[in-house]
């Protein structure tokens, strides 16, 4: 009868990154290895079905909405600082280039007379 071995899931993981032999496979030729804390999907899901419960999950949402909210508040803040900028910016533009009231179209039907406001009077 070949000896037992008791390894943690964790600890059998460590054997299988060896690069010489596969150190998990001479284990199992020589040993009776049994893993303690192993489990089955099955299990896994039940085990964390089992600390999902009401109260944690009221803990959660609440930080959740905490969550959602401070990113909505610094979202908003963000776009107001934007549009400041632009009007600032705006502001900024006339105050130095003076606020044209008055827009002249450089190309239209009329070629000759749009000619005539950019180079002058031609003889």
């Amino acid at each position: 009868m070949r000896t037992r071995k008791f390894y943690t899931v964790k600890q059998w993981q460590r054997f299988k990154t060896n690069d010489y032999f596969d150190m998990q496979e001479l284990l199992c030729q020589k040993y009776d290895v049994i893993l303690s804390d192993y489990q089955t999907k099955k299990q896994k899901i039940f085990s964390l079905f089992q600390k999902i419960n009401l109260k944690n999950f009221d803990k959660g949402f609440t930080e959740f909405v905490k969550l959602v909210q401070s990113f909505g508040n610094s979202m908003d803040q963000f776009t107001t600082e934007i549009n400041d900028d632009k009007v600032s910016d705006k502001k900024n533009l006339e105050s130095i280039w003076g606020s044209s009231k008055k827009q002249t179209p450089i190309w239209s039907d009329n070629d000759s007379d749009n000619l005539e406001k950019i180079w002058g009077k031609m003889k």
